[in-house]
């Protein structure tokens, strides 16, 4: 019976000293996880909105943990400032220009805090230091843009639903795509239209030509265009117009003077009644003298002596007028 007491009360002193070396090594585990065994760097950072972040919670930089969330505490309605204990390892990699944001573990995970690397050098942070942050769109702000792009593919959707239905409805166009003869019909039209777009391209380059022969001088437009000794002639006839009209409104403006003045020729040519009968009694006299001259002229004509000259004269001027069309002809 002794031995067995004995025997029975090692075991226990066994198995009390394995549990006990058990639940030091969780809590030795526990605690490393949490840095409550070794020393540790506290910096703080303020956010609007820590939803789902909660003390215990990883901090991490560059996807690896350095650090645990310690304290969560509330300065305003609009500031919460997050408490952060980092790894002293981890205090040469975070520099004070490093920017923390909230995320998740995962997919669907724990809320960590995921610390990024400034783009520009400085000093490394130090204890009590407060980091910049950045907010991320929150899953509820993503839920709410899911939820309006929900609804608007849901109106799309029925859209095309609406539109597909009047285009089974639609006899008109099912004939128009049943049609075999419509694909050579705008096969057709493609090439007129390549034909027409040849010929504008011929075109084009008819006109490119002779805008080139201009600007060398070539053609009578070129030489109309380009030639300085026919620029100079125009230039010399147009002043000498000039002068000539100027000239003619000085002679006006000396007529207009003298009519004027009441004196010179043209002021008796136009106010002098006897000079006016003279004048019209002259002309009727020349047109007398026209008649009794035609007359005459009709006289000789019919006259035995001279009427073998008219009729060559005739002749003449009869054989003249068809060679002339016959010339006609033969240029159309």
């Amino acid at each position: 019976m002794p031995s067995n007491s004995t025997s029975n009360q090692v075991r226990l002193g066994l198995f009390v000293v394995v549990g006990v070396g058990c639940l030091l090594l969780i809590l030795y585990l526990l605690g490393s996880q949490q840095n409550l065994f070794q020393k540790s760097l506290p910096v703080q950072a303020d956010f609007r909105n820590v939803a789902g972040l909660l003390p215990g919670n990883n901090v991490r930089l560059g996807g690896i943990t350095v650090g645990t969330v310690k304290k969560i505490s509330i300065l305003s309605d609009t500031t919460v400032r997050v408490e952060m204990n980092l790894n002293q390892e981890a205090q040469p990699f975070v520099r004070r220009n490093a920017v923390a944001s909230i995320g998740t573990d995962g997919l669907v995970g724990n809320t960590i805090i995921n610390i990024t690397a400034g783009p520009a050098p400085a000093p490394v942070v130090q204890a009590g230091d407060v980091l910049a942050t950045h907010e991320q769109a929150s899953l509820d702000a993503m839920l709410a843009t899911l939820d309006v792009s929900n609804k608007n593919l849901v109106g799309i959707t029925t859209g095309l639903r609406e539109v597909t239905d009047k285009l089974n409805d639609s006899k008109a166009i099912w004939q128009l795509l049943s049609d075999e003869q419509l694909p050579a019909d705008i096969s057709r039209s493609a090439r007129n239209a390549a034909a027409a777009s040849a010929q504008l391209n011929g075109a084009a380059a008819d006109v490119r030509q002779l805008t080139q022969g201009v600007r060398r001088g070539q053609g009578p437009l070129g030489y109309l265009l380009t030639d300085e000794v026919f620029a100079g002639q125009l230039g010399h006839a147009a002043r000498q117009l000039a002068s000539t009209s100027d000239t003619l409104a000085a002679t006006l403006n000396g007529l207009q003077r003298q009519v004027q003045a009441g004196g010179g020729p043209a002021q008796a040519l136009l106010t002098d009644t006897t000079a006016a009968r003279q004048l019209r009694q002259t002309v009727g006299n020349v047109a007398q003298s026209t008649a009794k001259l035609n007359q005459s002229m009709t006289a000789l004509q019919h006259n035995f002596l001279l009427r073998g000259y008219f009729r060559r004269q005739a002749k003449q001027k009869a054989r003249a007028t068809a060679d002339s069309l016959e010339q006609v002809g033969r240029v159309r």
